[in-house]
């Protein structure tokens, strides 16, 4: 299955270009390593492959000295994963997670220096095999963005998802920053968070460490007669390299180690979710292991 997602997805990366803002296609894969409960006990041992993509489509894009930037645009986005699990580690985690999502954003000047960012959409997180009318999900939020100087824009906001089952309101930080030079920092806090340092070493070679690159799947499952969630999030450190073989269009590997890795399974439910928020009561960690991948994207 792993490989007709690939295929489509990338055939969206080649055919889309024209209409799209960005896009981009990965595969990963993250080596084996042993699992441990609460007590430190090991429980099995488990990887995961993945695909994940998207693409984003500007609906309407205005910008003018008295009314500011006024930006609509759309993304879809998905990825799938395949987790390779044996002894007790295979009853904890599911075979293979599907995560999608459509996503309308709203970018508009409010005063001087600050932006509101909109967002509203639908997603799923689910098994393949499983999906429900529980895996659906809804979300709406709006954050409120100050530009402090060039570069550098903070915000803060709240989200509304019925992803715990409930309503639910959760407040999200908003950072971005970005120092150019011969070694470009970048630090992005809106949704996912990441910490980058790059270098362009030749004008089609970029080489960029990422100490902080964090990414996550979920799922409702059934356990126990119940709908729960199963999240599964982690950290890793990679070195990344990318060479632009087009003139929007690159390619990019990146190598590295994965020091956080945790999967946790709690109730589908809002109390849940605060309960659990800091607590590895109901998580099962990963050991340290090394992960991989490759991928095209395309940038307007």
């Amino acid at each position: 299955m792993i490989q007709s997602i690939l295929k489509i997805l990338l055939l969206c990366c080649v055919t889309l270009p024209t209409v799209g803002m960005g896009q981009h296609i990965e595969y990963g894969n993250l080596l084996s390593s042993g699992i441990e409960n609460k007590d430190k006990q090991e429980v099995g041992r488990g990887g995961m492959q993945y695909v994940s993509g998207s693409i984003m489509l500007p609906l309407s894009v205005k910008r003018d000295a008295q009314r500011g930037i006024r930006t609509w645009m759309a993304t879809l986005s998905g990825k799938y994963a395949h987790l390779n699990n044996d002894e007790g580690a295979a009853l904890i985690n599911p075979e293979n997670i599907l995560n999608t999502g459509l996503m309308l954003t709203h970018i508009r000047t409010i005063a001087p220096r600050w932006n509101m960012i909109a967002t509203t959409g639908v997603s799923l997180q689910a098994p393949a095999d499983y999906i429900r009318a529980q895996s659906l999900a809804l979300t709406a939020g709006a954050i409120f963005s100050y530009n402090v100087k060039e570069g550098l824009n903070l915000g803060v906001g709240v989200v509304m998802t019925t992803a715990y089952g409930d309503p639910i309101c959760i407040p999200v930080p908003f950072i971005t920053w970005k120092k150019s030079g011969r070694i470009t920092y970048e630090l992005n806090m809106r949704g996912m968070p990441e910490f980058k340092m790059s270098a362009q070493l030749t004008p089609k070679l970029r080489l960029a460490l990422l100490p902080f690159d964090a990414e996550r799947f979920s799922a409702v499952v059934k356990a126990d007669n119940a709908h729960k969630i199963y999240t599964n999030n982690l950290i890793k450190a990679t070195l990344e390299g990318s060479y632009k073989i087009a003139r929007h269009l690159s390619f990019k590997a990146e190598a590295g180690y994965a020091y956080y890795h945790k999967a946790k399974l709690i109730d589908h439910s809002p109390k849940a979710f605060w309960n659990n928020m800091f607590s590895n009561k109901h998580a099962f960690k990963y050991k340290p292991s090394l992960t991989c991948s490759v991928g095209i994207q395309y940038v307007m």
